[in-house]
């Protein structure tokens, strides 16, 4: 039988509902027999909605229930006999219950309602309804003079009887508490363990896991350069005389091109505008187009002028130029690449490294014997035996490393000083440490190291021995014989008793051992270890 299941929202109401039962029963093709209304939180109806539910349900031949965990919304929607579930899977594998018609449920309801009073006081009286008919039950004794033995035999017994009350009120009454803080012991254990590439954690074998991590960071860097060499410096200046061949005025523009022609042509340019009147002249300041004494002409060499200028004008230096001069400078030596590629490789190599660590999650670390540092494209500006006062390098480093998981190592630790501990001790967790040990790399993907688990060990006490050693004894002695032969952290506590029995106060310990309770205080033992 199918099952229509319908959420309801906070807000639906009366007619949706009463329209969803019209819904399911005028499309019989979704095969819907039932259908279940799913309450959402703080949805309320009232019992007259439910009874309008309930009708045109039943009139519809539609079985209806509600999914609710609202206890008064079940309990209205019960008194309608509507089926109600906590839980829709629960729902719609259950039975529903016959939708009833007004009369039948009045029938129901007064049924619930009916009071059953309890029955008659007199069950066990003669018109019991069970038929029990109680007898009296009587029995005389006859007592007849006893002998003078009876009597002996009873007063031994009495006092038999005393006597034994007496030796257990001493037994088993008397009581004693012992709390004793057991002493402190060192004690370490140092595991070699095998970090694998990709390894699963071992702790039989003492394998743990690694895994590769890389970065990879770039710089710059900037040196002196160290080779040196005479170049040219200063730019040659002079005068050049211009006359103008034409009988038309003509400027010779500033940046005119004229040069020498001995061999070796020094050209200059002029600096400034110069008007020529017809067969006119002028003298004009120039310099050197490129510096050094190559620009240092002699009197009467500049004889030419570059362009359609020299058709109209003639050139010439009545005095020799001069400031072309030479100086030492700076030019690019392989030895200047070699150490600033060296010093900039070891600067990245350590923000690498930091990078690696600032990448490590908690609880892992990478040996400095594995990581590995490659230089990537190295770029130098200027190139060897150019003239430069400095050189430039823009480099980046790869860095490649083994991360090892040290809490696997820490556990293997932890495991083996476990299982090196006495029987009964216990480990004071607070004084646990981890030292780690040497790290030796047996190739790229294996590294071998060792760690040292430290920590204080609380000594094992055996609550029998405890007890029958002191057995009988004053706490005074006690005490002494405690601190003898157990060797505790402080002298033993000792409390006798019982509490709950007045003006009875025992001066000596029980002589029954189950009468003596021994307490270990591990928590201050472990407190007094860590203050030493």
């Amino acid at each position: 039988m199918m099952t229509d299941t319908v959420h309801l929202s906070s807000g639906a109401a009366l007619p949706g509902l009463l329209a969803r039962i019209h819904t399911s029963v005028a499309n019989p093709q979704d095969g819907a027999a039932r259908l279940l209304f799913v309450a959402p939180p703080r949805f309320h109806l009232s019992p007259i909605d439910l009874r309008l539910l309930r009708r045109e349900a039943r009139a519809a031949g539609v079985g209806l229930a509600l999914v609710t965990a609202d206890p008064e919304l079940r309990a209205a929607a019960a008194a309608e006999g509507i089926s109600t579930f906590r839980a829709v899977a629960r729902a719609e594998r259950a039975r529903w219950r016959k939708l009833p018609d007004d009369g039948h449920l009045k029938t129901l309801q007064a049924r619930e309602a009916a009071v059953i009073p309890p029955p008659d006081s007199g069950i066990l009286g003669p018109h019991s309804p069970t038929g029990f008919r109680p007898t009296p039950f009587t029995r005389s004794f006859a007592r007849g003079a006893s002998p003078w033995w009876t009597t002996l035999l009873l007063v031994i017994v009495l006092a038999g009887l005393l006597a034994s009350l007496v030796g257990a009120f001493i037994l088993l009454v008397p009581s004693a508490t012992i709390t004793v803080a057991p002493a402190s012991d060192p004690t370490q254990v140092t595991v070699s363990l095998l970090a694998v590439k990709d390894g699963k954690a071992d702790a039989e074998t003492g394998v743990v896991p690694a895994r590769v991590l890389s970065t990879q960071v770039s710089g710059e860097a900037r040196t002196k350069t160290t080779g040196r060499s005479m170049e040219a410096a200063g730019k040659a200046r002079g005068q050049a005389l211009f006359v103008n061949r034409t009988s038309a005025p003509i400027t010779v523009p500033a940046g005119t091109v004229v040069s020498t022609a001995t061999g070796n042509d020094a050209r200059f340019v002029t600096t400034i505008d110069a008007p020529l009147v017809a067969n006119g002249r002028a003298e004009v300041p120039i310099e050197a187009v490129l510096p050094g004494p190559t620009g240092n002409a002699r009197a009467g060499t500049i004889n030419r002028v570059d362009g359609p200028l020299s058709l109209s004008v003639f050139v010439t230096n009545n005095a020799p130029t001069g400031g072309g001069t030479t100086a030492q400078v700076g030019v690019v030596a392989e030895e200047d690449k070699e150490r600033l590629q060296a010093e900039l490789f070891e600067k990245l190599k350590e923000q690498a490294y930091e990078q690696l660590n600032e990448k490590l999650e908690p609880g892992s670390f990478i040996p400095p014997e594995t990581v590995s540092f490659l230089a990537l494209s190295p770029t130098f500006a200027p190139f060897v035996g150019e003239v430069s006062p400095d050189l430039f390098l823009n480099m980046s480093v790869q860095a490649v490393g083994l991360v090892v998981d040290t809490e696997a190592g820490k556990a293997v630790a932890l495991g083996r000083l476990q299982d090196a501990m006495p029987p009964g001790t216990r480990l004071i967790s607070d004084t646990l440490r981890y030292i780690p040990g040497g790290v030796t790399v047996k190739d790229p993907q294996t590294v071998s190291f060792s760690i040292t688990a430290d920590g204080m060990l609380l000594n094992a006490l055996d609550k029998r021995a405890v007890r029958n050693a002191v057995l009988g004894m004053s706490p005074e002695e006690a005490s002494a014989e405690l601190m003898k032969r157990f060797s505790p952290v402080e002298p033993p506590e000792i409390h006798l008793g019982p509490d709950w029995l007045p003006y009875i106060v025992p001066t000596n310990l029980p002589l029954a051992p189950w009468r003596i309770r021994v307490n270990i205080d591990w928590d201050t033992a472990a407190q007094l270890a860590q203050q030493r």
